[in-house]
């Protein structure tokens, strides 16, 4: 079992960098609680420990001015983000969507299911923001609302986790586990080619240097075009767009104001959260924050954007600069290789994770398969590679997740008692 890593390091986006006892994501993560990703690492039994974030405390931004975030009874009622009509018919709205049924509107569009569901423009707008939120996407004309919807009830369900130490503990707990299990892991390995003995058979993989390795199952991870580069496919030209952030990580001594942690732009696409005053991301009386915006598909963030996050910061915590220590700005951030529009029909509409033109080849990425969405998608379609591939070495696949509940952040997973034998070029 062999991974060919073309990078010098593992993780790609899920790396994190550590500098002066401060945790740097590459923006912000969450992991759902009861996400393909989290079921997929108690399998293999990397712990991950963290924390939910609260919303108590939170705030929206509407009409250049800051308001309670309706995020209980008391702050419902109190907030001045809606109007008295608005908040009985957000109550009534948040008590129907754990019931929608997705599927039955995965080729509707987000804007045209809010129009016919909900009356209020402001209970649409503060739904528009918990998309943005859960999804990254700001895109309500063409995204999927049966993906949206299905997001949303995710993190209904059972909320998210901010990772202690950041998402490299993830990263380094994966590879940890494929040490264990005998995988050879081979870095700045970049595959330029799939060898073939037949048309749909791969049976070695080429490396830049001219290297090849044997083998009987290959799995790609990756972005379209790199697949397309390999495989011969034409994945980057049916896709939709990706799906992009700009965003400022900003790492502070102290918080100017520490009781505001968390703000949702309705009326602009915007994200501010301090993830240490959840997660353990920074040292004793630091802060780490996240500043963000959701870019439209084809938009990009220049030095206009990052000053419109700089300024949210000078709303939220005013006198940020004098206590900077570092800070990070990313002006166009991919955080999924494709949208999930309502013209392919949601997650469902993604292509599958066995290469059509081959029969020994898959994909694993937060494009491909019919599950899950960002972290998840890419758990999921690995999962499905993994039992391709191994049913095509003859060899059993790694054991689905473990039913049972654990505590938050403590217990060891169990591990499946088979292991797959693949072999992934990213």
């Amino acid at each position: 079992m062999v991974l060919l890593e073309k990078s010098t390091a593992l993780g790609g986006r899920a790396a994190s960098r550590l500098k002066e006892g401060f945790v740097f994501n590459l923006g912000p993560h969450a992991l759902y609680r009861s996400g393909h990703l989290r079921k997929t690492l108690k399998t293999l039994g990397v712990d991950v420990r963290g924390a939910a974030p609260g919303a108590n405390g939170g705030f929206v931004l509407l009409g250049g001015r800051r308001h309670t975030l309706p995020a209980g009874l008391t702050s419902l009622l109190t907030t001045s983000a809606l109007t008295l009509h608005g908040k009985f018919e957000l109550a009534r709205v948040q008590s129907r969507l754990p019931r929608v049924d997705t599927s039955s509107i995965d080729h509707e569009t987000l804007e045209s299911w809010l129009e016919s569901q909900v009356a209020d423009p402001g209970v649409r707008g503060l739904l528009q923001m918990l998309v943005r939120v859960t999804t990254f996407t700001n895109d309500p004309e063409r995204q999927s609302a049966g993906a949206a919807i299905e997001q949303l009830q995710l993190a209904l369900r059972a909320s998210v986790l901010y990772l202690d130490g950041g998402w490299q503990t993830i990263v380094d707990g994966l590879r940890r586990a494929a040490v264990e299990s005998g995988v050879r892991i081979v870095q700045c390995a970049h595959a330029v080619e799939l060898d073939r003995s037949a048309d749909r058979v791969v049976d070695a993989v080429r490396l830049a240097d001219g290297t090849a390795i044997g083998t009987s199952a290959v799995i790609l991870g990756g972005a379209p075009h790199d697949v397309d580069s390999l495989a011969g496919t034409r994945f980057s030209a049916a896709l939709p767009p990706p799906i992009r952030v700009a965003t400022l990580d900003v790492a502070l001594r102290s918080l100017p104001k520490p009781n505001a942690t968390v703000a949702f732009g309705v009326d602009v696409p915007l994200y501010f959260s301090v993830h240490s005053a959840v997660a353990a991301l920074a040292p004793p009386g630091g802060a780490m924050i996240h500043v963000s915006k959701y870019l439209r598909p084809g938009e990009t963030g220049g030095r206009d954007v990052e000053v419109e996050l700089e300024a949210l910061m000078d709303t939220m915590q005013p006198g940020w600069r004098d206590r900077l220590e570092f800070h990070q700005y990313l002006p166009s951030l991919t955080v999924a290789h494709a949208e999930l529009t309502a013209a392919i029909g949601g997650v469902k509409g993604r292509p599958p994770s066995r290469v059509p033109t081959f029969d020994n080849v898959w994909i694993a990425g937060d494009w491909v398969g019919p599950h899950g969405q960002l972290s998840d998608a890419v758990a999921a379609s690995a999962a499905d590679a993994a039992r391709g591939a191994a049913v095509a070495r003859g060899v059993s696949a790694v054991a689905d997740a473990p039913k049972r509940e654990e505590r938050e952040g403590g217990q060891r997973g169990d591990r499946g008692p088979e292991k797959a034998a693949l072999q992934q070029v990213s």
